[in-house]
């Protein structure tokens, strides 16, 4: 992973562009692996107001720039994939879903719950 950040709090709120350098929106939080604590996506706020959705983003390949997060996907692969309202939870069936829009292999963690994901 090139994300290399002490603080990953300090970009909260920054924007975050595709692989074109298109806006996708503002980081709202970073999901990591559950078991391992690595960062693995990160929550994408996206929308106008009255109309905010987020998107999960893969931050394998993503690079920290002097004012923005440029992630390794564009902005349609982005688009097609699952949406939560800004308060929503990410639900253990919405897990594989994520990592299937972007052709991730996913597995169950080894842990109590077999989530994979936690919300930091």
């Amino acid at each position: 992973m090139t994300i290399l950040v002490q603080d990953l709090n300090q970009w909260k709120g920054a924007p975050v562009l595709d692989v074109s350098d298109a806006k996708l929106g503002t980081l709202a939080a970073v999901y990591v692996d559950a078991a391992t604590d690595e960062w693995l996506f990160g929550a994408v706020e996206t929308g106008v107001v009255g109309f905010k959705k987020v998107v999960l983003v893969p931050l394998e390949g993503a690079a920290v720039g002097r004012h923005d997060i440029r992630v390794a996907f564009g902005k349609d692969t982005v688009k097609a994939s699952p949406a939560f309202g800004t308060d929503d939870e990410l639900g253990p069936d919405d897990e594989p879903r994520v990592y299937a829009a972007y052709a991730m292999e996913y597995t169950p963690a080894a842990t109590p719950s077999g989530r994979r994901l936690a919300r930091r």
